[in-house]
C-alpha cells in the first residue's frame, strides 16, 4: 500500500548546514529529504514521550503510587464549590 505525500514543508537553512545534512545523508544512503524527515520525526517522538512520561525517584515513586491507592477525599472547600449553582446546564 502506498501512501499519498499531499504535505509540503520547506525549509530554509545556510549554505554550512545544507552542506552537513547533504554527508550526512550520503552517508545513511538517503535522500536530503528522508534523512531530514527521519530526523525530524524521531526528534518529535522524544519529545512527545518525555510529555507521557513522568521520570520519579523511588522514594517519589512510592509516595506517588501510595497517593494513588488512597482512597478520594472531599475537602470543604471542594464540598462548597460542589454546593454552587452552576452556570449552564446539561441537554439530554
Amino acid at each position: 500500500m502506498t501512501s499519498m505525500k499531499d504535505g509540503r514543508l520547506q525549509l530554509r537553512v545556510d549554505a554550512t548546514s545544507k552542506r552537513r545534512l547533504e554527508e550526512a545523508a550520503a552517508e545513511a544512503h538517503l535522500s536530503v529529504t528522508a534523512f531530514v524527515l527521519q530526523a525530524a520525526n524521531q526528534a518529535a517522538d522524544n519529545v512527545l514521550a518525555e510529555r507521557q512520561t513522568i521520570h520519579l525517584s523511588p522514594d517519589s515513586a512510592a509516595i506517588f503510587a501510595e497517593a494513588l491507592n488512597q482512597p478520594a477525599r472531599v475537602n470543604e472547600r471542594l464540598a462548597a464549590t460542589l454546593k454552587r449553582p452552576t452556570k449552564f446546564t446539561w441537554l439530554d
